[in-house]
């Protein structure tokens, strides 16, 4: 179905609505015609449905009470009940449809698949080919701060390399010729070239997309007893509605008065409140995140969210910056200023997130740099100068142990450590943190307090410490760290055992956990498209409060909903009995019951208001003086 389809029939109908109506008043013999011309219409457009319904997917829906509903009425003489039910029908379908649809658009905006074109060096000569032409063995060309589109070797050049949406690492790596390097990660400071270790198709980032594809086809979704019920009732109607027309009509012997009461009964019954009940919720909470820039593909995400047990949260790019910050420095053979002013001048050659922090916080602190000679990169994470004829060695614990240095033990570094070795002895070390995105300080806590029973943060970034730390300041009930894609879906799937899972997250390396999840969001529209392709849920504003915003609406749709059902039935139970007595004839049946629906659809209406609540309005983070602390000595 989609929105067009409804829209045809919410327009078919309301002609023969206003045609029916304008002969009732005026007594035109033209309009009745024209009415029973569309109302034949209509009745052919929902006995098709009816049809595929009951042949295709083997179930009752509406359409059959519509359907029935025409026919009696139209036996009874009372067309215009029965065009009033189609009409009502169809225009609270026609505007939920229209809504979603144009949410998934926006959605498939943000995913539009662009043609890669590469740069290829093959048989001596240089050609531009889309990637999925890329040979084994073929060079490629990556420009400095250019995505790597395949799979290989770096056979010439040396960058640091950026990871963090593959492997979920915020630093960068530097590597050198005869190093592997992956597709989706980016060369951040010169030109490479890469011989392709296998084809353009069968690379991570290829192989990733795949693999989402089938998981989302068989992503498990929520099954709303709602629906069962519904077939019930359906059946139950129509047979009650006969066996009021047959025991009337026995009892009377008057086939006109049981044909009016049959009208009325599935006039009244016809389950336009309890068909809009859902849609409609769907529809106005749709619109009203769309409006703070959330986009839903559909209801169903939302009411999952609502009923969910566990949400996982991505660190790097989620929950954090991916932007590295100095908050400390600790000196062993020199003091806090000089060694800032050794890192400083080391770092200010070259372009990387870690040395842009470093030489951003000397400016701060008005350090001014010394002369560096000889600087280039370490295989890992790592680099090396001269300094007044000193040898400095900026870099992570791992590379600083490679090369014989003793890395200091007993500190509880609260981040990552860069160490700083001078002449071959470790000299101190700077703390760094990947800072906190703003009002994600408490997220943990404050998920908690909308019903959600567990928060785990999971992260590829390999520093432990830097893992504990944030899910610290988060609130996070545990975290996993050093991750890989394959860990995050694992996680998830096991944690999915005890509820409903919300995976939240930004980068490739979340893709597939995301597509495994019952419920993906992603945050930021900037974002990897595999991670956006595999989202329920599009936060477009990288701000960690909207997800706040979506769990609230989540819990604000199912309230509405069985507000909505309850309404409905009582409404019904009521109406069929009125209906059964003859108290209601089919023209107040059919108020009767529009009341019914209009109110259920006002009911729907609240969940449009786009002003913030409360807790998006007032949720903070916590102090970072007593939390984020940088080194303690144990």
């Amino acid at each position: 179905m989609s929105a067009k389809v409804f829209i045809t029939r919410t327009i078919v109908a309301i002609v023969a609505v206003l045609s029916l109506a304008v002969h009732i008043w005026t007594g035109l013999a033209p309009f009745e015609w024209l009415g029973l011309v569309f109302y034949a219409i209509c009745f052919v457009m929902y006995t098709k449905a009816l049809f595929f319904a009951l042949t295709k997917t083997k179930r009752v829906t509406a359409d059959l009470l519509v359907v029935t509903v025409m026919i009696v009425s139209l036996l009874a003489g009372q067309p215009l009940s029965g065009a009033l039910v189609a009409w009502f029908i169809s225009m609270g379908l026609a505007i939920s449809w229209t809504i979603i649809e144009r949410t998934r658009r926006k959605i498939e905006a943000l995913t539009k698949e662009r043609r890669r074109i590469v740069r290829v060096v093959r048989n001596e000569k240089i050609m531009e080919l889309p990637v999925e032409e890329v040979c084994a063995g073929d060079t490629v060309i990556v420009p400095s701060g250019e995505m790597i589109p395949v799979d290989g070797e770096i056979i010439e050049g040396a960058s640091s390399i950026d990871e963090s949406v593959i492997t979920g690492e915020p630093f960068p790596v530097f590597k050198k010729v005869g190093d592997t390097v992956t597709s989706g990660s980016i060369s951040l400071t010169e030109q490479l070239h890469v011989r392709a270790a296998k084809a353009g198709d069968r690379g991570f980032l290829q192989v990733m997309a795949k693999e989402i594809e089938e998981q989302l086809k068989v992503k498990p979704r929520i099954h709303r007893t709602a629906d069962t019920i519904v077939q019930f009732f359906i059946s139950g109607v129509v047979l009650f509605a006969i066996g009021v027309f047959l025991f009337t009509g026995g009892l009377t012997g008057d086939v006109y008065t049981g044909l009016m009461r049959m009208a009325a009964v599935t006039a009244v019954a016809c389950p336009c409140a309890w068909a809009l009940s859902v849609p409609t919720a769907f529809a106005a909470s749709i619109g009203g995140l769309s409006s703070r820039g959330i986009l839903v593909s559909g209801g169903t995400p939302l009411e999952v969210v609502g009923r969910a047990a566990t949400v996982v949260l991505d660190k790097t790019g989620t929950v954090t910056m991916a932007e590295p910050k100095v908050v400390g420095i600790e000196a062993f053979k020199t003091s806090a200023d000089e060694l800032l002013q050794i890192a400083a001048s080391v770092e200010s050659g070259f372009n990387h997130p870690i040395a842009n922090a470093i030489v951003s916080y000397a400016a701060e602190k008005g350090v001014r740099p010394l002369k560096a000679t000889g600087s280039r990169y370490l295989s890992g994470q790592g680099i090396t100068s001269t300094i007044d004829g000193r040898q400095v060695i900026l870099g992570a614990t791992e590379t600083l142990q490679a090369l014989g240095a003793e890395v200091p033990e007993g500190l509880d570094l609260k981040g990552r450590a860069t160490w700083v070795g001078i002449d071959g002895e470790i000299a101190g070390v700077i703390v760094i943190q990947d800072e906190l995105r703003e009002y994600a300080g408490g997220l943990g806590r404050a998920l908690h307090d909308l019903g959600i029973n567990k928060v785990i943060l999971a992260t590829g970034d390999n520093e432990e410490a830097e893992a504990q730390r944030v899910a610290q300041l988060v609130g996070a009930d545990g975290y996993h760290w050093g991750l890989q894609p394959e860990d995050k879906v694992s996680i998830v799937k096991e944690l999915g055992e005890a509820g409903f899972t919300v995976m939240v997250g930004d980068g490739i390396n979340d893709a597939k956990a995301l597509a495994t999840a019952d419920v993906g969001i992603s945050i930021g529209q900037t974002k990897a498209d595999l991670a956006i392709k595999s989202s329920d849920i599009i936060i477009l504003r990288n701000d960690a409060t909207s997800l706040i915003t979506v769990v609230q609406m989540g819990k604000k749709l199912i309230r509405v909903i069985k507000q909505n059902y309850a309404w409905a039935i009582g409404f019904n139970v009521a109406g069929i009995a009125l209906a059964t007595g003859g108290i209601l004839t089919p023209w107040l049946a059919a108020l009767f019951h529009h009341f019914s629906s209009v109110l259920v659809v006002l009911n729907s209406a609240r969940l449009a208001r786009g002003k913030a609540t409360g807790s998006e309005q007032q949720h903070t983070s916590p102090s970072w003086d007593q939390e984020a602390g940088f080194l303690s000595h144990s």
